[in-house]
């Protein structure tokens, strides 16, 4: 199966403590085994690099992880200007942060299901189909 993954999916997984970690764990183990694949904007590697060392990971550690996450097939999707301005209608149109609403565009755009523990996401989003792990 091809989706999106939200950020908050792979850092719950890399953290024990997540409430959500065993089932974030789950879904992230079934794209490391090449079971899944993901596409993800082109943030979504500094977000999970960022959250996962905020947290006290080891930064080597957190990038291995990353790396291993968007390995063939999974894709990351880059933004320049264009994709920003559809961006930003996405964000206004779903008053989601512009993080979030970068994961929402690109499972719009590709026509994929979103996977994220995120709150507001799981209930802002438009036009596609948005679950929990």
């Amino acid at each position: 199966m091809i989706f999106v993954l939200d950020a908050s999916v792979a850092i719950a997984a890399a953290r024990p403590a997540e409430v959500a970690h065993l089932r974030a764990r789950s879904m992230v183990d079934r794209i490391l085994r090449g079971d899944d694949a993901i596409v993800v904007p082109s943030l979504f590697g500094i977000e999970v690099v960022a959250g996962l060392t905020r947290r006290g990971h080891d930064a080597a550690g957190a990038e291995a992880f990353v790396d291993a996450l968007l390995a063939p097939p999974s894709e990351a999707i880059t933004i320049g200007p264009v994709r920003a301005a559809m961006i930003r209608r996405t964000a206004a149109a779903s008053r989601l942060r512009a993080a979030d609403a970068c994961y929402v565009w690109t499972a719009q755009r590709r026509s994929l299901a979103l996977c994220t523990l995120d709150a507001e996401i799981l209930t802002r989003s438009i036009g596609i189909r948005v679950y929990a792990p």
